[in-house]
């Protein structure tokens, strides 16, 4: 019996020993120049915190890939057991799920996540969207994009977009749809048949809320990468357990029993990295000088209005005047460019730690541990640096408390002093931006009494809210052998439970220590910010029975 070879190329992983990818995808893709690309951009913004974080979108998408592969495996494993007549090339859709796992990032701005929000224009989704729906020439995936009000990030679109335009023969014509789904994570919800139901599951297991193989590796790699110590996650135990349950239309992904003991450790490893590595406020802080960076080299070199164009990210690329045609932009790249401007700072801050500002607290829990027993105060505080936010966004300032800021809003208050009426709803816009002074006036003072600099920067983040919170975890469906139908994670399992934050919002507040080599005292901040917390609170109760008796 001739058995076909494939001829193969093998890449040594730290992680999973050896990758081997076939030829034809090594010269098809692998050895692109759009794919080499991302060797050129970092997976992550940790190496402030762990210096050995430096691995690449490149090791990534072949990881994805690797784990792609097993979970294809299981996946025609179950196939087979389930469906008496293959009405359909399964393969084929294996072969585009599996492309669509190694070309999953190879539309990543450098330095990732930090720099894709340069993708984003006031309509970038809906022109992403527009363009992506012509050239799969889907008018269904149009509808459903309205409908579901579907919204992919930016790398998942722009990466989409590289793929169809520059690997668009390899895909095939009939595949281009449903290739890009699995990288959006967009399923099919109108008229799912004739196999649409397969092809929701392989979407699933590249770009889903919980579990997929793109989240396994990055959870698996990050640690590694970082040596930070998580909980194992055995990802052989669970994908060689993925199986299908269902037929056509109606089947969808669920996992055998065996995958029980692994199936909560992803959401505790992906919860951990994000809780204690992503919202760390010297990775934040990082990425603020990165996307500072970026913004000026876009603006002052680039000159392209904070939006990176698609050419950037080809061998095609855009002329520069001064510096030629830049192409395959990558992180290299921006840094290049930073270091050859004019002004040195815009480079300087990210190479020189000495120049960096530092953090009054390091976590939302040492956070409210200053404040703690101060519940109605703290409300009051954070919705104040809520309001300043967006008061500053206005003036189209930085979020930096500082001389500069303080005197623009003096000037603000001079000026609707000057122009405004009695009606009440301008003097209480008065009202707010004395408020917001007087807080400016208190960092200043306190910047005086501690002999540093009046120079305070406010990064802002989302509130933790852990992945066992999400339905999507407890309806997870597991699979066992004497029972006739696939049981919900939560009715055979005593998950964890999870609550919500009562905040959306939270930030971090960073000072310079002037040349200081010991920290700085806080207790006069906390005293302070306490003092104006309760000020308004006061006025508040005030301005309440004043209304009640009116």
């Amino acid at each position: 019996m001739n058995q076909e070879v494939t001829e193969v190329k093998t890449f040594k992983d730290p992680i999973y020993g050896y990758i081997e990818i076939e030829n034809a995808l090594i010269a098809g893709v692998v050895d692109t120049a759009v794919f080499q690309r991302l060797r050129d951009v970092v997976q992550t913004s940790y190496t402030p915190l762990y210096s050995s974080a430096v691995h690449t979108r490149f090791a990534h998408s072949l990881g994805v890939y690797y784990l792609g592969r097993m979970a294809s495996g299981a996946f025609l494993k179950s196939f087979r057991e389930i469906s008496a007549e293959e009405n359909f090339d399964i393969k084929e859709l294996l072969r585009v799920f599996m492309l669509a796992c190694l070309l999953h990032d190879v539309g990543h701005a450098p330095f990732s996540h930090t720099g894709e929000k340069f993708y984003l224009g006031s309509e970038a989704h809906k022109e992403f969207h527009q363009l992506i729906v012509d050239l799969v020439n889907d008018p269904v995936l149009e509808k459903e994009i309205v409908n579901e009000s579907y919204k992919a990030a930016p790398h998942e679109l722009m990466s989409v977009i590289v793929s169809l335009r520059e690997f668009g023969d390899l895909i095939g014509e009939d595949h281009k749809s449903f290739f890009a789904r699995c990288v959006l994570g967009y399923k099919y919800t109108m008229g799912v048949d004739n196999g649409k139901g397969y092809q929701n599951c392989l979407i699933e297991l590249l770009n889903s809320k919980i579990i997929d193989v793109d989240k396994l590796d990055y959870l698996i790699r990050d640690s590694y990468m970082t040596g930070y110590d998580t909980v194992k996650i055995d990802y052989v135990r669970l994908l060689n357990n993925i199986c299908i349950h269902g037929e056509g239309e109606t089947c969808r992904i669920c996992y055998r029993k065996a995958a029980l003991s692994v199936i909560e450790n992803v959401v505790y490893a992906h919860d951990s990295e994000r809780k204690w590595i992503q919202k760390h406020p010297v990775v934040l802080y990082e990425a603020y000088i990165v996307e500072n960076m970026i913004r000026k080299v876009m603006d002052e070199v680039l000159k392209c209005d904070d939006k990176i164009a698609y050419e950037y990210l080809t061998e095609q690329g855009q002329v520069v005047d001064g510096y030629g045609t830049v192409r395959l932009l990558g992180d290299s790249d921006i840094l290049f460019l930073a270091k050859t401007m004019t002004e040195p700072e815009i480079a300087g801050e990210y190479y020189n730690r000495n120049a960096r500002k530092h953090p009054f607290w390091k976590s939302e829990a040492e956070f409210h541990a200053i404040f703690e027993g101060n519940d109605e105060q703290l409300d009051i505080i954070e919705e104040e640096f809520a309001e300043l936010e967006t008061y500053f966004r206005t003036l189209g300032l930085p979020f930096i408390l500082n001389q500069k800021a303080l005197e623009a809003i003096e000037k603000e208050i001079e000026y609707t002093e000057k122009v405004m009426g009695n009606e009440e709803g301008k003097q209480q816009t008065l009202k707010m931006k004395q408020y917001h002074l007087e807080w400016m006036r208190m960092f200043r003072k306190y910047a005086h009494d501690q002999d540093i600099g009046f120079e305070f920067l406010v990064i802002s983040t989302e509130q933790f809210n852990s992945g066992f919170k999400k339905t999507e975890f407890s309806n997870i469906e597991v699979v066992f052998p004497e029972i006739k139908k696939p049981c919900r994670l939560n009715a055979v399992s005593n998950v964890l439970k999870a609550g919500s934050s009562e905040r959306e919002k939270f930030f971090f507040l960073f000072y310079s220590r002037k040349g200081k080599a010991a920290g700085i005292k806080i207790s006069g901040l906390v005293t302070g910010m306490l003092k104006l917390a309760n000020q308004k609170k006061e006025r508040q109760e005030i301005e309440n029975k004043e209304e009640q008796l009116n």
